[in-house]
């Protein structure tokens, strides 16, 4: 069997956020199903893949939130925060 081509995809950071539609969850959530879809096409193609990730946005905007509910809650730092974000992009490609 000859060697597989390899792609390695980020999901995650600025590739979640639409020019055209407001930055929210369902959007996200769109935007890595159709993700899910480019993938299977490749890997139906004889690609093999990498998945990776990117957060950058995300994890400020959950800093962002942090902080603008630092005087009701607890502040959480960055790290719990990355691993909340990480975490929210397996979710979302586990449902697609």
């Amino acid at each position: 069997m000859g060697s597989k081509r390899l792609a390695v995809v980020a999901i995650g950071g600025n590739s979640l956020i639409s020019e055209t539609e407001e930055v929210n969850v369902a959007s996200e959530y769109k935007i890595v199903g159709e993700a899910c879809r480019q993938i299977a096409r490749l890997i139906f193609d004889g690609w093999q893949i990498l998945i990776t990730h990117g957060n950058g946005p995300q994890a400020g905007f959950n800093l962002r939130r942090s902080e603008l509910a630092s005087g009701e809650l607890f502040e959480l730092p960055m790290d719990v925060i990355v691993t909340f974000t990480q975490g929210s992009i397996g979710y979302y490609l586990d449902l697609a």
